[in-house]
């Protein structure tokens, strides 16, 4: 079967793909060149005007992101606040290319600071977008269209029009019609994902399909021959491109049915839908193929076109065992339902929900009687696809290295074609699967894990084999009362982006332990979001904090509290409670302070107890030393007493704090006394998330950064 992809049938076709394999590596090279050589070195202070196209601008709250073009020529991620409910007006109705001028920091993107963290970084840099700009904007004045711009005015004004439609109709006929997301529709979208029919609402061969088929059949109707139809559509094809907002699987899909009608418009057999429309898709972007969106769709395509089937039921679940590596490798589990959902929603989704909105979004505005139908029929719709996810069947997994996931893929492909032993590779191929499975669930080693969660702290503890898996502290973000139009709306916290997704990827869906050093926002805000996404069988709290109702609204009431002292026993958790010594109110000077072994190496977790806290712990415990001490209110001056770090004589300082934070935490002080003391100190400012690795009597520590990335920012 590979074989038979790779012979393209002659010799030149042969040589031609080498050509375009060599320039697309060319390519790649040119790319990378680009981003060196354009990406700044220091962070500047600017206000400048950007062209940006209409149908790219989004708002949320009153912050507007769009990639814009600078009179440079070159691309910018640009993220501004308006000031007034007005100015973000005049920003929704945009249908035609506008100048915005922009007053704020010019900055390198950021790359991810965590593992297995969205790189945004490598995100933008495959749109050929380096640098961004942060501040305030305004609109200064609107520009004539010319050439392709003319159809992205046409996206927007399709998006204005659809956005006067009574919701959910607006949500799904901008999302399916025209691949723009929004944020009312997250809860909808975030549900899909975990059922496995997320490709249902991106843009892709299903709908290009249902429209290619409803566009034929009104052709025919006028008598046209077939002749004339594939002329029409093959024309049409790059037009919905466009209006279609131009994703990788839209893109594969456009490009598969455009070959496939060219071949047939010229009566030529050489041409291989799959194989070339993968070619002209790496020749303008390279890098599709690193996106799991472009990685699903040519996987799944290739499946459908290379493979035999018998039966419905068969095509749906190889598709599925197919899909199961790639998933594994980027999202970390998998539902137990996604084959029996696919088998049952493909059909209705196509036949009845894409056609029901395409019928609202032509005649909406003339006929609302058909906009009650079908907005009643999609509630209905979003209802059950909300009552399906809340089912159980959610298997986390972990994440599939690379090339175990891509070696899974073939073994796959090759034990669903027609090999005389594929019986011995569907063994094989589930043999790796547990095998997999037990190395990831029951790792030799453990861990020690400082979370780079901004400003505010979040540490993970999990012992060799998932013995124990324990969180001290959860970070959060302070809320400032605003007015609801200024109100950011998001579908998740960093938690969910980051300790969760870490915690998932490692295949774990539990936690033994929560351990909350204080009431502080920035150290318990995330609390809701880590019992709502994982199993916590406990949460442990200083001794007073556990009646105080800005944390008892944060947690389930199924799950137990434990207020502690420093005379509570906690060594089933292989951890000591060293402060408080009585009951407080979840302040900073009633901070739990825990003291662990792991790997041969002793830890000290300070929460944000004060200097007189310090003190008084190393009072009350002569003989404390460490190795590794978090150091206490994320690096303040108002903690790290010269008489604490002294007695505890640390071969390492961590710090938790967030970037360019309003607190200029670390204080200079409190680096002055670790260089006074001669204590190495590492920031997850500068390193990210900070692990240490470790098996029974030895361990090492390794970072997320090199400590370079963000040198910028000084």
């Amino acid at each position: 079967m590979v074989i038979r992809l790779i012979c393209l049938h002659n010799a030149k076709v042969i040589w031609l793909t080498i050509a375009i394999v060599g320039s697309i590596f060319a390519h790649c090279v040119f790319l990378n060149s680009e981003a060196k050589r354009y990406t700044i070195k220091r962070e500047q202070t600017v206000q400048r005007l950007y062209r940006v196209e209409p149908d790219g601008i989004k708002t949320n709250g009153n912050l507007v992101s769009v990639i814009g073009r600078g009179e440079d020529q070159k691309r910018y991620l640009l993220s501004f606040q308006v000031t007034s409910r007005s100015e973000l007006a005049s920003f929704t109705d945009v249908q035609q290319p506008v100048w915005i001028r922009v007053e704020g920091k010019l900055s390198p993107l950021n790359p991810a600071t965590n593992q297995n963290q969205f790189d945004a970084q490598r995100y933008y840099r495959y749109l050929r977008v380096y640098n961004c700009v942060r501040g305030t904007g305004e609109l200064t004045s609107r520009s004539q269209p010319h050439g392709l711009e003319y159809l992205h005015c046409w996206r927007a004004q399709l998006s204005y029009r659809f956005s006067n439609l009574p919701a959910p109709i607006n949500l799904f006929c901008k999302r399916l019609l025209l691949g723009i997301s929004d944020q009312e529709l997250g809860e909808t979208i975030q549900n899909a994902q975990a059922l496995g029919i997320i490709h249902l609402f991106c843009l892709s061969g299903l709908h290009v399909t249902v429209i290619c088929q409803l566009m034929r059949r009104g052709l025919s109707l006028i008598n046209l021959t077939r002749e004339v139809i594939n002329v029409v559509t093959i024309t049409t094809l790059p037009l919905f491109w466009i209006i279609g907002g131009a994703s990788g699987s839209l893109t594969r899909a456009i490009l598969m049915t455009g070959v496939a009608l060219l071949g047939e418009i010229i009566g030529s057999k050489i041409f291989d839908s799959w194989s070339w429309s993968l070619i002209i898709h790496l020749c303008f972007l390279p890098a599709v193929l690193l996106s799991l969106g472009g990685q699903l769709s040519y996987l799944l395509s290739f499946t459908l076109c290379k493979i035999n089937w018998k039966t419905t039921w068969q095509q749906a679940v190889v598709l599925n065992v197919v899909s199961i590596p790639l998933l594994l490798n980027a999202t970390y589990q998998v539902h137990l339902l996604t084959v029996i959902l696919n088998y049952c929603m493909i059909p209705f989704f196509s036949k009845v929900i894409l056609p029901l909105t395409i019928i609202a979004g032509s005649l909406g505005h003339c006929l609302p009687q058909v906009i009650a139908v079908v907005n009643r029929s999609l509630q209905e719709y979003q209802a059950l696809i909300s009552w399906l996810a809340k089912l159980p069947g959610l298997f986390v997994f972990g994440k599939l290295p690379n090339w175990l996931a891509l070696g899974m893929i073939i073994l796959t492909l090759l034990a669903c074609d027609q090999w005389s032993w594929k019986k011995r590779l569907w063994r094989g191929l589930i043999c790796v699967y547990l095998a997999a499975f037990c190395w990831i669930h029951f790792p030799l080693s453990g861990e020690v894990t400082f979370f780079d969660i901004g400003q505010g702290d979040s540490i993970l503890l999990r012992t060799p084999f998932n013995r124990q898996v324990m969180l001290i502290d959860t970070g959060g973000r302070l809320q400032f009362p605003a007015p609801a139009w200024k109100k950011y709306h998001s579908n998740g916290d960093d938690a969910q982006r980051i300790s969760v997704n870490y915690l998932k990827s490692k295949g774990i869906n539990h936690l033994d332990a929560v351990l909350l050093s204080h009431s502080d926002a920035d150290h318990i805000g995330y609390l809701q979001t880590i019992c709502q996404q994982l199993k916590v069988k406990a949460v442990f709290v200083p001794s007073g904090m556990e009646k105080m109702t800005k944390f008892t609204k944060r947690i389930p009431n199924k799950i137990q509290i434990v207020p502690v002292t420093n005379q509570t026993d906690l060594s089933a958790l292989q951890l000591q409670v060293l402060h408080p010594f009585s009951r407080g109110q979840g302040r900073n000077e009633d901070s739990m302070v825990l003291y662990g072994q792991f790997g041969g190496k002793t830890f000290i977790f300070s929460g944000d107890l004060d200097q007189a806290g310090e003190l008084a712990v190393i009072k009350k415990y002569p003989q404390l030393t460490a190795n590794v001490v978090k150091l206490g209110h994320h690096g303040s001056k108002t903690s790290s007493a010269i008489q604490y770090l002294n007695h505890l004589q640390p071969e390492l300082a961590v710090i938790s704090a967030g970037r360019q934070n309003r607190y200029g935490h670390p204080n200079q002080e409190t680096i002055r006394k670790l260089k006074q003391q001669q204590i190495p100190f590492w920031s997850t400012q500068n390193r990210g998330m900070i692990q240490y690795q470790y098996y029974p009597n030895t361990g090492h520590f390794v970072t997320t950064l090199k400590g370079d990335e963000f040198n910028w920012m000084q």
